[in-house]
């Protein structure tokens, strides 16, 4: 488990919900689906054996870094696509506030820190949960675990008066909570200063692949839904969900 020194308070009466801590386990989004009791509910992992980000890819997780999954009543209304976007932004208010380094946000659930990759996030609606959103939060506090074909990093090598990574776990789940809490209606007005935090310049070349298929343009940024937003040949396109890519000088 992160390193809890530096907080003042327990974890759950912190956050306001149910916290299970766990120690070496294959992935909080399974012990999430699998968890008996109410949400919402904040499930913590020391380590993953079987952590996972979009698509199925693994996610890496040695000990003391950030691994968890927030189980969440969604409501009526629900969340857009920028949900991930919104946390992001989320996620770098709090740390700048926090004295830390400046993050950027890479469409669609990546963190950025210096041009390499610190954190990510995963959304899921559970055919077993329904009613409910699991959110995947997966930081790199202390450590940076490789990813094939991606530069990573951490925050503690760049966040001069480190906090702890108990303090930094405390603030970047509060912060995801804040989200939840604020509901549908609150992504839009996050999403509106996407800009300034955005890892990705505008006019920049981009290949998105989405489900349908491959799509290669100049970024526009992104739209109040969270949709990304590319200048292709046939017109604007807006892409939900995919993989973006930088398109080398040849």
């Amino acid at each position: 488990m992160p390193d809890r020194t530096g907080l003042t308070i327990g974890l759950a009466e912190r956050l306001g919900v149910r916290v299970v801590e766990h120690g070496a386990i294959e992935s909080t989004m399974e012990a999430a689906l699998t968890d008996p009791g109410p949400a919402p509910v904040v499930h913590l992992a020391a380590s993953q054996s079987a952590g996972r980000g979009r698509h199925g890819r693994e996610w890496r997780s040695p000990p003391g870094n950030l691994y968890a999954t927030i189980r969440w009543p969604e409501p009526d209304d629900p969340f857009p696509t920028g949900l991930l976007g919104a946390v992001q932004i989320e996620w770098a208010r709090t740390i700048a506030a926090a004295g830390g380094p400046e993050v950027r946000c890479k469409w669609p659930n990546d963190g950025w820190l210096d041009g390499a990759k610190w954190a990510g996030l995963l959304a899921a609606r559970p055919a077993a949960r329904p009613g409910e959103i699991h959110l995947g939060l997966g930081a790199n506090l202390v450590t940076a675990p490789s990813v094939e074909g991606t530069e990573v990093a951490c925050l503690r090598v760049r966040w001069t008066e480190w906090p702890g990574a108990g303090e930094a776990t405390a603030l970047l789940l509060g912060a995801a909570l804040r989200v939840l809490r604020d509901g549908p209606a609150g992504i839009g007005p996050r999403l509106a200063s996407w800009s300034l935090h955005d890892a990705l310049k505008p006019g920049e070349p981009l290949v998105v692949e989405g489900a349908g298929g491959q799509v290669e343009g100049a970024y526009l940024g992104i739209d109040p839904e969270g949709r990304l937003r590319l200048a292709a040949r046939g017109g604007e396109v807006r892409v939900s969900s995919g993989d973006v890519r930088r398109v080398r000088p040849v």
